[in-house]
């Protein structure tokens, strides 16, 4: 049970004595990562600024009450909606770009994603709050064609 060892047999499977490490630099931030998910927070913030404005000068352009009557019956033509709304094409323009916004921060998170030596918090979070509108929109699209083909 007790044998004798020579002198390097006894440790042999330990290495030689390393010193410990220096001081290692923590890790950074992704600049990329934190541009992504500023991205993120500025597109949905404007997203909901937006609608807000929208939907608050169409109701002031537009008396509900003149379109239809308490029995469903049309009051106004077509044309008369559209000559009332017209002037608010312009704010729903901006819809698209909020969208080509959500783009770029997805490809920004997605690229500090795979970069190597920073952290990645700020990363994830852009690229899944980026990627959640595009989702959404893409589920919108399929359930209008899916209504579309019934």
């Amino acid at each position: 049970m007790n044998e004798p060892f020579e002198k390097d047999e006894q440790f042999a499977n330990r290495g030689p004595f390393s010193p410990a490490p220096g001081h290692v630099a923590p890790l950074k931030h992704s600049g990329l990562g934190i541009a992504s998910f500023v991205l993120s927070i500025v597109g949905f913030l404007s997203f909901i600024v937006l609608t807000i404005v929208i939907i608050s000068l169409l109701f002031q352009a537009i008396d509900i009450t003149q379109i239809v009557d308490e029995y469903g019956n049309r009051l106004m033509s077509d044309e008369e909606i559209v000559d009332k709304i017209q002037p608010y094409i312009g704010y729903m323009i901006l819809y698209p770009l909020l969208i080509l916004l959500s783009i770029v921060g997805l490809i920004l998170g997605i690229v500090a994603l795979t970069r190597p030596g920073y952290k990645k918090v700020f990363a994830i979070l852009g690229t899944i709050f980026n990627g959640l509108p595009l989702l959404f929109l893409a589920l919108l699209l399929l359930a209008g064609l899916a209504g579309a083909g019934a």
